[in-house]
């Protein structure tokens, strides 16, 4: 195996270790409190990593790591890796938020080893999406995600869990057989004119593909935004985010949407460059009208999680409307928002479950006056509400800025339809405060504070919430060289300059 800053397989080592961690889970399947403190440990064990990775700067070429080995040559498959700026930006979303979810499943029972094993096998698939760059490797990863999700919604979810898991796995399977179909197209059709049949990602890129293009596109395209999702594909998110339980919802909407946004940028617009540049006025449509439902559809809601689950629908519209932009500066507003809304969203659902645990209720008729009864919750729940509307100098404010700036570069008429889209955010998000916060507190049992254990769970993702909106530089810097690489093929495939 060769890597391009160390003898150390570090890439490897980020999939391996949490997949080496399902296994001992349930090798100790019959001693929780083990397989709590492995999961623990297998997941610091991925932030640590990663913050290194993060810490040592790219090497020569601008990889952050790469790693090649023999896998299945017969057919062209091999373990290909690679960490540039957008993957490292998302390896370490995942293994921050994959720590915080373990904290806040710290008291989970119900089947307790098999629970922390499926987290650390989505965990494992998760950062395979981020990190592979074989075609084979990614789709074995891509369908390696679903099945945790589908159990941790179907068994350890609540209400019609079953019919939303299996809504979920159809809606993903189906995109997946489609992407699928368009691998295989693209396999043979580089292998018929070179002789050469793989399925490497930078091989398959000097690929001719002629009037093949469109359509292989839009196999990896709706895949992709299935999973992101987009309007009208989005309605298995709603039902999977309402029955799911805490750690369902979170990687749900911290990490599992991101691989779709993430998979446009590292395979769909990079393979398809003309395709995508013709697609970008339809993908700016879709992000217009995914912002402006889910927004008006997240105010009719009466539950807030539901209601947090269309915010995520919306604020993923403006993340794909950074991506249709296809500038320099948007494109980096995507990215950035994609960390904010990871880390916002996920806090926001992790607080909703800390308060249907102490009132028995998410409807907001039936909540009010969590200001009085619980200052430390309710301060937090406004901090990440606000933070979520897009307040700045908080995560999602910086990441928002950049893709409106950018759009109005790219197309003025874009960003002016696209801007009221916040002030739809700020009315959805405070009647939700309003309902929470303040009002009448119903009767019913007592609200205690927030205890040691959640405020350890939420006080980091407050710290990364300031850090995203008052200094996102760091986090900026890794994303300005494959961000203007994948600018530049965009712009030689409208014939222009880079």
């Amino acid at each position: 195996m060769t890597s391009a800053s160390t003898h150390i397989p570090w890439l490897t080592l980020l999939i391996v270790l949490p997949l080496a961690g399902t296994l001992l889970c349930l090798v100790f399947r019959r001693m929780p409190a083990a397989c709590r403190w492995l999961t623990l440990a297998s997941t610091l064990a991925v932030l640590l990593i990663a913050i290194r990775l993060f810490w040592q700067g790219p090497t020569v070429g601008g990889w952050y790591g790469f790693e090649d080995a023999a896998w299945i040559e017969r057919f062209g498959c091999r373990w290909t890796l690679a960490m540039d700026g957008i993957s490292l930006l998302m390896v370490v979303l995942t293994g921050f938020l994959q720590v915080i979810v373990t904290i806040i499943s710290w008291h989970q029972k119900k089947h307790a080893a098999l629970f922390f094993s499926l987290l650390l096998l989505l965990e494992s698939g998760i950062l395979g999406v981020f990190l592979a760059s074989d075609l084979v490797l990614f789709y074995l990863f891509w369908e390696m995600m679903l099945i945790p999700m589908f159990f941790l919604i179907g068994v350890w979810g609540h209400g019609p869990r079953v019919h939303a898991a299996v809504k979920f796995f159809l809606f993903t399977l189906t995109g997946s057989l489609l992407m699928l179909l368009a691998m295989l197209g693209l396999y043979l059709l580089h292998g018929q004119q070179t002789g050469d049949y793989t399925f490497a990602l930078a091989a398959l890129k000097q690929t001719q593909l002629g009037p093949w293009e469109p359509w292989l596109y839009a196999g990896f395209m709706l895949a992709f935004l299935v999973k992101l999702p987009v309007v009208p594909l989005h309605t298995w998110l709603p039902d999977a985010h309402t029955v799911a339980p805490t750690a369902g919802s979170l990687d749900l909407a911290g990490l599992l949407l991101k691989t779709g946004a993430f998979g446009i940028l590292r395979f769909a617009f990079p393979l398809f460059p003309a395709a995508a540049s013709a697609s970008l006025p339809l993908l700016a449509v879709l992000a217009l009208t995914g912002i402006y439902y889910a927004a008006w559809i997240a105010w009719r809601q009466n539950d807030i999680k539901r209601l947090i689950a269309y915010s995520s629908v919306s604020h993923l519209g403006v993340v794909l409307l950074g991506m249709a932009a296809g500038n320099v500066i948007a494109l980096q507003g995507s990215i950035l928002l994609m960390a904010g809304h990871g880390v916002t969203t996920g806090a926001l659902f992790a607080l909703v479950s800390m308060i249907r645990r102490r009132t028995g209720t998410r409807e907001l008729d039936r909540l009010g006056g969590l200001w009085q009864e619980t200052p430390i919750l309710a301060a937090f729940f406004l901090f990440f509400s606000v933070a979520s509307l897009g307040l700045p100098g908080l995560a999602n404010f910086s990441g928002e800025i950049l893709v409106f700036a950018g759009t109005f570069q790219h197309n003025p008429l874009w960003g002016a339809l696209a801007l009221p889209g916040v002030v739809f955010a700020a009315a959805y998000i405070l009647r939700m405060v309003q309902g929470v916060l303040w009002g009448t507190r119903p009767p019913g049992r007592t609200w205690p504070d927030l205890s040691w254990r959640e405020l350890l769970a939420l006080v980091p993702l407050a710290v990364v919430t300031l850090w995203l909106g008052l200094y996102p530089d760091p986090f900026l810097q890794p994303l300005q060289e494959p961000v203007r690489l994948l600018v530049e093929g965009l712009m030689l495939a409208q014939g222009g300059m880079p």
